[in-house]
């Protein structure tokens, strides 16, 4: 897989940042709304009036909406309830995640009584953005504009240190033995963090071929991955490195929220990744 240099990283995040909601703004209400912003399918999205009530299936933008002082507003969905909640009049927003599929996403869609917007960090390196965009839509960019920076700047962080590191081969296995590719949410996390994917696409793996892949750090999707108990049990894998010294982790099957902690979180399974 292809890795970026840091002069490469740094460079998506500053571009990221220009121009996307990151500007210094003023704090008053009155240039607020109408609100524009443009969510991560590239959808514009405006509100004319601040949100009484703010419907979300996203985790990370759930997180966020409550750090900029909307949590009075927000009303947390899950995929079952989601589509009623939204069409009730009463909502102002709908927020669902970018990889929400096509069938949930077309019943929502067609339920909402108010914008959907999409939200999500695909690469992640535009988590600043994703963050600012959203604090745009909602008429609190300058609330958010404050944890897009602190994301910018841990992610920054993260690829100075990973500048000086070799990638770790890695294997993200998903259910029923497969392997996730790099430009699933979860491989992308993992690539974020460092992990090179053994996998340049998802893919059915068998123990045999794994065994001559060096495979160095392996992660497993939560839901649906193997545990470390399990992959001890087969014989083949017993030389494979990452089985061997137990370098053995799980990352959520849809990657790590968007929210101000992801950097955080993205360092953590970089030490795992890389754990002696």
């Amino acid at each position: 897989m292809r890795r970026l240099g840091p002069i490469a990283v740094l460079t998506v995040l500053a571009l990221a940042l220009a121009g996307c909601g990151l500007k210094p703004e003023p704090m008053g209400a009155g240039a607020a709304f109408p609100s524009r912003a443009v969510d991560a399918a590239g959808t514009a999205v405006s509100l004319s009036a601040a949100p009484d009530r703010i419907v979300s299936l996203d985790p990370g933008a759930s997180a966020v909406l409550r750090s900029i002082g909307l949590e009075a507003a927000l009303v947390e969905a899950t995929p079952a309830n989601a589509a009623d909640l939204a069409a009730d009049p009463a909502t102002d927003l709908v927020v669902v995640p970018l990889v929400l599929g096509p069938e949930a996403g077309g019943r929502i869609d067609a339920a909402a009584a108010a914008p959907v917007y999409r939200y999500g960090a695909a690469p992640l390196a535009t988590a600043p953005t994703a963050i600012s965009q959203l604090g745009l839509a909602v008429g609190r960019g300058p609330e958010a504009a404050v944890i897009a920076r602190s994301v910018a700047d841990g992610l920054a962080a993260l690829a100075e240190r990973l500048a000086s590191e070799p990638p770790v081969r890695t294997l993200v296995e998903g259910p029923a033995a497969t392997a996730f590719g790099p430009g699933t949410p979860i491989g992308q996390a993992v690539a974020a963090a460092g992990g090179e994917n053994v996998f340049p696409a998802d893919a059915r793996w068998t123990p045999e071929e794994v065994a001559g892949l060096d495979v160095r750090a392996w992660v497993a999707a939560d839901p649906g991955g193997s545990t470390y108990a399990t992959l001890q049990g087969i014989v083949e894998l017993a030389a494979v490195p990452a089985i061997r010294d137990g370098r053995v982790t799980d990352v959520p099957r849809d990657g790590y929220p968007v929210d101000g902690q992801l950097p955080r979180a993205l360092q953590d399974l970089a030490d795992r990744l890389r754990a002696p």
